[in-house]
Protein backbone atom coordinates (compact mmCIF):
# COMPACT_ATOMS: atom_id res chain seq x y z
CA UNK A 1 0.00 0.00 0.00
CA UNK A 2 3.24 2.13 0.79
CA UNK A 3 4.39 1.47 -2.07
CA UNK A 4 1.34 2.51 -4.17
CA UNK A 5 0.66 6.07 -2.20
CA UNK A 6 4.51 6.73 -3.05
CA UNK A 7 4.07 5.72 -6.94
CA UNK A 8 0.78 8.02 -7.15
CA UNK A 9 2.99 10.95 -5.19
CA UNK A 10 5.80 10.67 -7.87
CA UNK A 11 3.63 10.52 -10.65
CA UNK A 12 1.68 13.97 -9.19
CA UNK A 13 4.97 15.61 -9.04
CA UNK A 14 5.86 14.63 -12.41
CA UNK A 15 2.97 16.02 -13.53
CA UNK A 16 3.41 19.21 -11.65
CA UNK A 17 7.11 19.69 -12.55
CA UNK A 18 6.37 19.07 -16.39
CA UNK A 19 3.46 21.59 -16.19
CA UNK A 20 5.75 24.27 -14.63
CA UNK A 21 8.43 23.59 -17.65
CA UNK A 22 5.50 24.07 -19.88
CA UNK A 23 4.22 27.60 -18.64
CA UNK A 24 8.12 28.86 -18.08
CA UNK A 25 8.39 27.48 -22.00
CA UNK A 26 5.03 29.39 -23.33
CA UNK A 27 6.02 32.31 -21.37
CA UNK A 28 9.44 32.74 -22.20
CA UNK A 29 8.61 32.10 -26.22
CA UNK A 30 5.69 34.67 -25.81
CA UNK A 31 8.23 37.00 -24.39
CA UNK A 32 10.54 36.85 -27.10
CA UNK A 33 7.33 37.25 -29.79
CA UNK A 34 6.47 40.15 -27.98
CA UNK A 35 10.37 41.97 -28.42
CA UNK A 36 9.95 41.26 -31.21
CA UNK A 37 6.87 43.56 -33.05
CA UNK A 38 7.69 45.70 -29.93
CA UNK A 39 9.76 47.98 -32.61
CA UNK A 40 6.43 47.76 -34.86
CA UNK A 41 3.84 48.87 -32.22
CA UNK A 42 2.45 51.34 -30.49
CA UNK A 43 3.25 51.78 -26.97
CA UNK A 44 -0.01 51.49 -24.91
CA UNK A 45 -1.02 53.12 -21.87
CA UNK A 46 1.10 51.49 -19.08
CA UNK A 47 -1.05 49.69 -16.54
CA UNK A 48 1.40 49.73 -13.19
CA UNK A 49 -0.72 46.67 -11.70
CA UNK A 50 1.60 43.87 -12.25
CA UNK A 51 1.07 40.12 -12.77
CA UNK A 52 1.37 37.70 -10.23
CA UNK A 53 4.94 35.52 -11.44
CA UNK A 54 5.91 38.96 -11.73
CA UNK A 55 5.25 40.21 -8.63
CA UNK A 56 6.86 36.69 -7.54
CA UNK A 57 10.25 37.35 -9.38
CA UNK A 58 10.40 40.91 -8.06
CA UNK A 59 10.64 39.71 -4.17
CA UNK A 60 12.89 37.13 -5.35
CA UNK A 61 15.19 39.72 -7.22
CA UNK A 62 15.01 41.95 -4.18
CA UNK A 63 15.79 39.23 -1.50
CA UNK A 64 19.20 38.87 -3.76
CA UNK A 65 20.10 42.25 -4.25
CA UNK A 66 19.17 42.56 -0.36
CA UNK A 67 21.88 39.42 0.21
CA UNK A 68 24.79 41.38 -1.68
CA UNK A 69 26.30 43.53 1.18
CA UNK A 70 26.71 40.01 3.72
CA UNK A 71 28.11 38.05 0.37
CA UNK A 72 30.51 40.23 -0.15
CA UNK A 73 31.96 40.07 3.33
CA UNK A 74 32.63 36.64 2.33
CA UNK A 75 35.95 36.80 0.91
CA UNK A 76 35.66 33.25 -1.26
CA UNK A 77 32.47 34.11 -2.97
CA UNK A 78 33.35 37.82 -4.01
CA UNK A 79 36.50 36.19 -5.50
CA UNK A 80 34.36 32.96 -7.29
CA UNK A 81 31.95 35.24 -8.54
CA UNK A 82 34.39 37.54 -9.92
CA UNK A 83 34.00 34.83 -13.36
CA UNK A 84 30.51 35.53 -14.02
CA UNK A 85 31.11 39.03 -15.06
CA UNK A 86 31.21 37.68 -18.69
CA UNK A 87 27.87 36.44 -18.47
CA UNK A 88 26.11 40.11 -17.24
CA UNK A 89 24.74 41.59 -20.78
CA UNK A 90 25.06 45.32 -20.92
CA UNK A 91 21.33 45.88 -20.40
CA UNK A 92 21.22 44.47 -16.93
CA UNK A 93 24.76 45.98 -15.63
CA UNK A 94 22.57 48.41 -13.34
CA UNK A 95 20.33 45.43 -11.93
CA UNK A 96 22.65 42.26 -11.89
CA UNK A 97 26.13 41.99 -10.09
CA UNK A 98 28.32 39.15 -9.90
CA UNK A 99 27.79 38.38 -6.62
CA UNK A 100 24.60 37.25 -7.53
CA UNK A 101 25.52 34.53 -9.12
CA UNK A 102 26.67 32.67 -5.97
CA UNK A 103 23.58 33.78 -4.23
CA UNK A 104 20.93 31.58 -6.76
CA UNK A 105 23.67 28.87 -6.64
CA UNK A 106 23.12 28.84 -3.13
CA UNK A 107 19.61 28.97 -3.28
CA UNK A 108 19.25 26.69 -5.78
CA UNK A 109 21.20 24.19 -4.29
CA UNK A 110 19.06 24.47 -0.55
CA UNK A 111 15.99 23.48 -3.24
CA UNK A 112 17.75 20.70 -3.78
CA UNK A 113 18.93 19.87 -0.66
CA UNK A 114 15.07 19.98 0.48
CA UNK A 115 13.79 18.08 -2.52
CA UNK A 116 15.91 15.07 -1.16
CA UNK A 117 14.11 15.27 2.27
CA UNK A 118 10.87 15.71 0.48
CA UNK A 119 12.13 12.27 -1.24
CA UNK A 120 13.49 10.56 1.64
CA UNK A 121 10.29 11.02 3.86
CA UNK A 122 7.64 10.24 1.35
CA UNK A 123 9.00 6.99 0.62
CA UNK A 124 9.90 6.04 3.94
CA UNK A 125 13.74 5.27 3.82
CA UNK A 126 16.28 6.45 5.93
CA UNK A 127 18.13 9.54 5.51
CA UNK A 128 21.50 9.20 4.07
CA UNK A 129 24.19 11.91 4.29
CA UNK A 130 25.74 10.64 0.31
CA UNK A 131 22.45 11.46 -0.60
CA UNK A 132 22.06 14.70 0.89
CA UNK A 133 25.70 16.05 -1.00
CA UNK A 134 24.74 14.98 -3.92
CA UNK A 135 21.85 16.72 -4.58
CA UNK A 136 23.55 19.72 -2.74
CA UNK A 137 26.39 20.07 -5.02
CA UNK A 138 23.92 19.02 -8.46
CA UNK A 139 21.88 21.89 -7.46
CA UNK A 140 24.99 24.04 -6.49
CA UNK A 141 26.80 23.45 -9.62
CA UNK A 142 23.33 23.04 -12.10
CA UNK A 143 23.77 26.92 -12.67
CA UNK A 144 27.35 26.39 -14.03
CA UNK A 145 26.64 23.74 -16.33
CA UNK A 146 23.54 25.56 -17.65
CA UNK A 147 25.51 29.03 -18.19
CA UNK A 148 28.54 26.92 -19.81
CA UNK A 149 26.15 25.30 -22.70
CA UNK A 150 24.38 28.77 -23.00
CA UNK A 151 27.54 30.99 -22.94
CA UNK A 152 29.09 28.53 -25.73
CA UNK A 153 26.07 28.48 -27.76
CA UNK A 154 26.59 32.73 -27.35
CA UNK A 155 30.26 32.33 -28.28
CA UNK A 156 29.09 30.33 -31.54
CA UNK A 157 26.42 33.05 -32.96
CA UNK A 158 29.22 36.43 -32.10
CA UNK A 159 31.96 33.61 -33.68
CA UNK A 160 29.74 33.52 -36.73
CA UNK A 161 28.58 37.05 -37.05
CA UNK A 162 32.36 38.56 -36.08
CA UNK A 163 33.04 39.05 -39.69
CA UNK A 164 30.14 40.99 -40.14
CA UNK A 165 31.32 43.22 -37.32
CA UNK A 166 34.94 43.72 -38.95
CA UNK A 167 32.91 44.29 -42.29
CA UNK A 168 30.75 47.09 -40.48
CA UNK A 169 33.82 48.50 -38.95
CA UNK A 170 35.99 48.45 -41.87
CA UNK A 171 33.12 50.52 -43.72
CA UNK A 172 33.22 53.01 -41.29
CA UNK A 173 36.82 53.48 -41.56
CA UNK A 174 36.78 54.07 -44.98
CA UNK A 175 34.44 56.89 -44.15
CA UNK A 176 36.24 58.54 -41.95
CA UNK A 177 34.70 57.79 -38.83
CA UNK A 178 37.57 57.25 -35.64
CA UNK A 179 37.66 53.83 -33.42
CA UNK A 180 34.62 54.75 -30.72
CA UNK A 181 32.50 55.86 -33.60
CA UNK A 182 32.84 52.51 -35.33
CA UNK A 183 32.39 50.56 -32.52
CA UNK A 184 29.22 52.77 -31.73
CA UNK A 185 27.69 51.62 -35.34
CA UNK A 186 28.66 48.04 -34.96
CA UNK A 187 26.75 48.03 -31.50
CA UNK A 188 23.67 49.98 -33.16
CA UNK A 189 23.65 47.61 -36.67
CA UNK A 190 24.83 44.14 -35.63
CA UNK A 191 22.43 41.73 -34.28
CA UNK A 192 22.49 39.81 -30.75
CA UNK A 193 24.79 38.48 -28.69
CA UNK A 194 27.39 39.97 -30.44
CA UNK A 195 26.34 44.12 -30.41
CA UNK A 196 26.13 43.48 -26.31
CA UNK A 197 29.92 43.02 -26.38
CA UNK A 198 30.14 46.17 -28.75
CA UNK A 199 28.38 48.09 -26.43
CA UNK A 200 30.64 46.79 -23.82
CA UNK A 201 33.42 47.84 -25.16
CA UNK A 202 31.37 51.24 -26.18
CA UNK A 203 31.23 52.02 -22.45
CA UNK A 204 34.57 51.04 -22.00
CA UNK A 205 36.37 53.18 -24.27
CA UNK A 206 34.18 56.04 -22.72
CA UNK A 207 35.37 55.31 -19.63
CA UNK A 208 38.86 56.32 -21.16
CA UNK A 209 40.37 52.75 -21.35
CA UNK A 210 42.74 52.89 -24.52
CA UNK A 211 41.50 51.04 -27.69
CA UNK A 212 44.58 47.55 -27.10
CA UNK A 213 42.57 46.95 -23.33
CA UNK A 214 39.29 46.96 -24.53
CA UNK A 215 39.54 44.89 -27.43
CA UNK A 216 41.29 42.66 -25.17
CA UNK A 217 38.92 42.46 -22.70
CA UNK A 218 36.70 41.48 -25.58
CA UNK A 219 39.10 38.75 -26.56
CA UNK A 220 38.85 37.18 -23.14
CA UNK A 221 35.45 37.91 -23.11
CA UNK A 222 34.52 35.73 -26.19
CA UNK A 223 37.76 33.20 -26.03
CA UNK A 224 37.84 32.94 -29.63
CA UNK A 225 40.61 32.91 -31.82
CA UNK A 226 39.50 35.25 -34.27
CA UNK A 227 38.92 38.06 -31.59
CA UNK A 228 42.44 37.40 -30.23
CA UNK A 229 43.96 38.41 -33.57
CA UNK A 230 41.94 41.15 -33.79
CA UNK A 231 43.14 42.58 -30.78
CA UNK A 232 46.52 41.35 -31.53
CA UNK A 233 46.82 43.42 -34.98
CA UNK A 234 45.03 46.68 -33.54
CA UNK A 235 47.75 46.27 -30.48
CA UNK A 236 50.73 46.11 -33.32
CA UNK A 237 48.66 48.76 -35.01
CA UNK A 238 48.76 51.32 -32.54
CA UNK A 239 51.94 50.31 -31.76
CA UNK A 240 53.62 50.80 -35.21
CA UNK A 241 51.25 53.04 -36.68
CA UNK A 242 49.98 52.05 -40.04
CA UNK A 243 46.67 52.70 -42.30
CA UNK A 244 44.11 51.65 -39.95
CA UNK A 245 41.68 50.29 -43.48
CA UNK A 246 44.41 48.50 -45.18
CA UNK A 247 44.86 46.36 -41.83
CA UNK A 248 41.15 45.80 -41.09
CA UNK A 249 40.54 44.73 -44.89
CA UNK A 250 43.44 42.23 -44.03
CA UNK A 251 41.39 41.09 -41.62
CA UNK A 252 38.40 40.82 -43.03
CA UNK A 253 39.82 38.44 -45.76
CA UNK A 254 41.58 36.80 -43.07
CA UNK A 255 38.75 35.77 -41.34
CA UNK A 256 36.71 35.57 -44.56
CA UNK A 257 39.09 32.54 -45.90
CA UNK A 258 38.73 30.64 -42.52
CA UNK A 259 34.97 31.28 -41.96
CA UNK A 260 35.12 29.26 -45.60
CA UNK A 261 37.78 26.63 -44.70
CA UNK A 262 35.57 25.90 -41.44
CA UNK A 263 32.57 25.21 -43.45
CA UNK A 264 34.12 23.34 -45.50
CA UNK A 265 35.35 21.18 -42.50
CA UNK A 266 32.01 20.76 -41.38
CA UNK A 267 30.95 18.92 -44.38
CA UNK A 268 33.89 16.82 -44.06
CA UNK A 269 33.66 16.08 -40.06
CA UNK A 270 29.76 15.26 -40.36
CA UNK A 271 30.28 11.70 -40.33
CA UNK A 272 32.62 11.50 -37.32
CA UNK A 273 29.94 13.53 -35.38
CA UNK A 274 27.40 11.51 -36.06
CA UNK A 275 29.74 8.46 -34.57
CA UNK A 276 30.50 10.26 -31.42
CA UNK A 277 26.99 11.12 -31.05
CA UNK A 278 25.87 7.38 -31.55
CA UNK A 279 28.58 6.14 -29.37
CA UNK A 280 27.65 8.91 -26.40
CA UNK A 281 23.83 8.04 -26.66
CA UNK A 282 24.38 4.13 -26.77
CA UNK A 283 25.18 3.54 -23.03
CA UNK A 284 22.41 5.96 -21.42
CA UNK A 285 19.86 4.36 -23.28
CA UNK A 286 21.17 1.15 -22.45
CA UNK A 287 20.71 2.19 -18.97
CA UNK A 288 17.35 3.73 -19.19
CA UNK A 289 16.06 0.66 -20.62
CA UNK A 290 17.34 -1.57 -17.97
CA UNK A 291 15.81 0.65 -15.54
CA UNK A 292 12.19 0.59 -17.52
CA UNK A 293 12.31 -3.29 -17.35
CA UNK A 294 13.49 -2.98 -13.73
CA UNK A 295 13.38 -0.31 -11.42
CA UNK A 296 14.99 -2.41 -8.76
CA UNK A 297 18.22 -3.35 -10.83
CA UNK A 298 20.08 -0.05 -9.53
CA UNK A 299 18.52 0.02 -6.11
CA UNK A 300 21.45 -1.33 -4.37
CA UNK A 301 23.66 1.68 -6.20
CA UNK A 302 21.73 4.15 -3.48
CA UNK A 303 21.29 2.03 -0.50
CA UNK A 304 25.06 2.04 0.72
CA UNK A 305 28.31 4.20 0.64
CA UNK A 306 29.91 1.79 -1.65
CA UNK A 307 27.38 2.46 -3.79
CA UNK A 308 27.49 6.41 -4.50
CA UNK A 309 31.61 5.57 -4.63
CA UNK A 310 30.54 3.62 -7.90
CA UNK A 311 28.24 5.72 -9.31
CA UNK A 312 31.24 8.77 -9.07
CA UNK A 313 33.57 5.59 -10.62
CA UNK A 314 31.07 5.37 -13.48
CA UNK A 315 30.45 9.29 -14.14
CA UNK A 316 34.34 9.71 -14.58
CA UNK A 317 34.95 6.77 -16.74
CA UNK A 318 32.05 7.73 -18.72
CA UNK A 319 33.72 10.94 -18.83
CA UNK A 320 36.84 9.98 -20.13
CA UNK A 321 34.83 7.64 -22.48
CA UNK A 322 33.45 10.58 -24.11
CA UNK A 323 36.58 12.09 -24.05
CA UNK A 324 38.71 10.44 -26.07
CA UNK A 325 35.66 9.74 -28.54
CA UNK A 326 35.80 13.47 -29.30
CA UNK A 327 39.86 13.33 -29.48
CA UNK A 328 40.17 10.34 -31.82
CA UNK A 329 37.65 11.29 -34.17
CA UNK A 330 38.39 14.99 -34.19
CA UNK A 331 39.40 16.23 -37.44
CA UNK A 332 42.23 18.98 -37.04
CA UNK A 333 43.36 21.66 -39.62
CA UNK A 334 47.33 22.08 -39.76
Amino acid sequence: MDNRITLLLEIILFIFIVFVIIIIIKLYNSSKKIKRISAYSIEPIKDNNISFSDGIVNKYLSFVRKMRPYMKKINYFKIRSKKYDKYIKYKQKDMIESIDFITNKLIIAIVFLFLAIYSQIFNFSGFGIFRYLINYFIGYYILDIYYYFYYRSQTKLIESELLRAVIVMNNAFKAGKSTLQAIKIASVELPEPINDEFKKMYLDMKFGLSVDTVFDRFAKRVNLEEAVYLSSSLTILNKTGGNIVEVFSSIERTLFDKKKLNEELKNISSAPKMVVYTLFFVPIVFTLFIYILNRNYFKPLFDSPLGYIIIAIIIVMFSIYVFLLRRILRIEVQ
